[in-house]
């Protein structure tokens, strides 16, 4: 026997498909739309893993010196093919369901993916390989893949600008990563023919700080504003200081770029700048977690973790720019403070909103097919949560501890704990995100005499 439970969602949760489904273009529009953040999911968890299980290997260049192929290669394996891959599938499922209005071109989403899981990965092999002209013309794809996304994407924040909090700040956040594709191109393009001038460290700091604070951070602190109160209802309301936080830290991202490719004497003072951006988000969200009603399951608990982690990548950061990048210390900063940003901080919001977001975007991607309903609870494989949490922040604490000591073999073994906790956890992703993928339903589906289906 089967029990069913009916339950009004809003359409901030689930948009409204039915108009779509009586018209046959449209409806097929609409399908293949639902299933566009799971395939980005699909990628970042695997290269999330895979760039985890490469990190062994990857250190003891990393320690020696930062700015070398095989590190580069691996920096953005994290940024591009895990991080920047989550966030995109994030946008393309919730941006549509948050602001009410439909993707403008849905059939070059697909053509949009896939262009920049291509080029992405070329950048990755080309950076390993050391070979700058592929480098630079995988960029040119991933450059076009980001203004077909924003094509996509900006319409649908265009109505909330200046007014939602969330929308507000995705919208800038998308516009700073066009810049800093574009930046980081340019770079690229100079490898083969040198024509750019200033320091080549000073000129990829800019590159670095638009992509960290001006896209994935901010992205980060605006989706976090919307998202984290509805995981752990705080008895207090988002404060309009919030909106106020984002512009502070994008205005502060195009400044330190700005002062880092024609004048980095503001560098140090713009950098503490930005860090004091960051602490005002800590000091909001903190507010919120204070007055929660929910009891902290993984998710807040990766959030704090990653808050932690980004104080200590402030620090470093601050740090890198006193010394610079060139020096002895800055030499053991500058890993350290990657470490702490990229793995720390940023992987751990990522992981910790998957716990959510993944099984509700795959029962929306079912229902959009018509395939049998499936719980979140039948796809989402909660055992391993705790064990990946004390893995990976345990690795990556190891790691940052090991880049700053000068002790290798510490390094390493952070590495190989860190990519203990990745595989665990891209695994038991990819088995919830394969639902959106198979019609089959789970075994506790199957074997269960009585279930609760969402309506």
């Amino acid at each position: 026997m089967v029990a069913t439970v009916h339950r009004t969602k809003t359409s901030a949760e689930i948009p409204d498909m039915s108009e779509t489904h009586r018209h046959g273009a449209a409806g097929r529009d609409a399908l293949r739309i639902g299933r566009i953040p799971v395939a980005l999911f699909v990628v970042a968890a695997i290269f999330f893993a895979l760039g985890l299980c490469a990190l062994p290997i990857v250190v003891p260049y990393a320690a020696d010196f930062f700015y070398q192929p095989i590190v580069l290669a691996s920096v953005h394996t994290f940024t591009l093919l895990w991080i920047t891959a989550a966030i995109m599938g994030v946008m393309y499922g919730y941006v549509p369901a948050l602001t009410r209005t439909p993707i403008r071109w849905p059939r070059i989403a697909w053509a949009q993916v896939a262009l920049f899981t291509v080029g992405a990965a070329g950048m990755v092999a080309h950076f390993a390989l050391g070979a700058w002209v592929g480098l630079w013309l995988a960029a040119i794809a991933v450059v076009a893949s980001i203004l077909m996304f924003a094509a996509n994407i900006l319409p649908c924040l265009w109505r909330g600008l200046g007014r939602g909090v969330a929308e507000t700040g995705m919208f800038m956040s998308i516009c700073l990563f066009i810049a800093a594709a574009t930046v980081g191109t340019v770079l690229g393009i100079d490898k083969t023919y040198n024509f750019l001038g200033g320091d080549v460290l000073t000129n990829l700091s800019a590159h670095v700080h638009l992509a960290a604070l001006g896209w994935v951070a901010l992205s980060i602190c605006a989706v976090s504003y919307r998202m984290l109160p509805a995981f752990i209802l705080p008895s207090t309301k988002l404060p309009r200081s919030a909106l106020w936080q984002l512009y502070a830290l994008a205005a502060i991202a195009i400044a330190l770029a700005v002062s880092l490719l024609l004048d980095p004497g503001f560098a140090i003072a713009l950098a503490v700048a930005a860090g004091g951006a960051m602490l005002w988000w800590v000091a909001i969200v903190a507010r919120m977690m204070a007055t929660r009603r929910m009891p902290l399951n993984w998710t807040p608990r990766h959030a704090l973790a990653g808050i932690i982690a980004m104080i200590a990548a402030v620090a470093l950061g601050v740090a890198l720019a006193a010394v610079g990048g060139g020096s002895a210390w800055g030499a053991r900063i500058a890993p350290a403070y990657g470490a702490a940003g990229l793995l720390g901080f940023f992987s751990n919001f990522i992981i910790g909103m998957s716990y959510q977001l993944f099984p509700g975007f795959v029962t929306r991607a079912r229902q959009n097919r018509g395939w049998p309903p499936v719980t979140i609870a039948e796809i989402s494989s909660a055992r391993p949560r705790g064990l990946v949490f004390v893995i990976f922040n345990a690795g990556v604490v190891l790691m940052v501890a090991g880049f700053l000591a000068g002790a290798l073999i510490l390094t390493q073994l952070g590495a190989a704990l860190a990519a203990l906790g990745g595989v665990i956890y891209g695994a038991t992703a990819l088995w919830t995100l394969s639902f959106a993928l198979r019609r089959a339903i789970p075994r506790a589906a199957r074997e269960s005499s009585l279930r609760v289906l969402p309506s």
